[in-house]
């Protein structure tokens, strides 16, 4: 995939997030995201952590937590959400262009741009169409095997996923699960919103996120963090 067409996207992602977040009211930012125990300010914060946090602080932050990412990612996140919001805007627009990714991974931030941009605006209601080059692009990097700090492999093992709006699948496997491609990579990372706009062996997804315990991502509202 071309890497100025990543840098890109990401850019325009967190501009996009600086100006929403900059549009809330106080009420609005306090609201909960589709992220147990995190508000909207709290995803907005949490977006800025690859300015924030290094690789080895990171590192040794999730050693500190027993090897949890989950729970290092939400100390770090609740910290960082104590700043103003005004701060967190700042910054997103100042490091839009940051090259920055986990090793290996140059499509996580962008991953974590969409996936989170939606987190905010589907409890807020509001709707935004995010291109659908950059939700496919995601959503080949969370069914394509490096997923640590996203989503356990367990979740999407021997399932076929299959878009109804682009010429796209995902995954291997004989159940197939199909729908759009933004709520197929909502309903993948456990945003249990999106269930309702797929078909196919969606129960299979269900049975899942009703009886594993993710460790690698906050989990989404009204399921309890291990």
């Amino acid at each position: 995939m071309n890497r100025a067409w990543i840098i890109d996207s990401i850019a325009d992602e967190r501009r996009g997030l600086a100006d929403l977040f900059e549009s809330l009211t106080p009420v609005q930012l306090a609201s909960p995201s589709l992220c147990e125990g995190w508000s909207v300010k709290h995803v907005a914060a949490h977006v800025t952590t690859l300015f924030n946090v290094s690789m080895p602080r990171m590192a040794f932050r999730i050693l500190g937590e027993q090897l949890s990412a989950a729970r290092a990612i939400d100390q770090l996140t609740q910290q960082m959400a104590t700043r103003p919001i005004e701060g967190i805007v700042a910054q997103l627009r100042d490091f839009a262009d940051d090259r920055r990714h986990p090793p290996g991974r140059p499509l996580a931030p962008l991953a974590d741009l969409v996936i989170h941009g939606e987190d905010v605006r589907r409890p807020l209601g509001i709707r935004r169409t995010v291109p659908l080059d950059r939700v496919k692009a995601a959503m080949g990097f969370v069914c394509g095997g490096r997923t640590v700090g996203f989503l356990p492999s367990s979740r999407i093992r021997g399932l076929r996923f299959v878009a109804t709006d682009a010429d796209a699948s995902w995954g291997q496997g004989g159940a197939v699960i199909h729908g759009p491609t933004l709520s197929l990579l909502l309903a993948v990372m456990g945003r249990r919103d999106a269930l309702g706009d797929l078909g196919g062996a969606v129960h299979l997804l269900i049975d899942r996120l009703d009886g594993k315990r993710d460790t690698d991502e906050p989990r989404e509202r009204g399921k309890r963090r291990p």
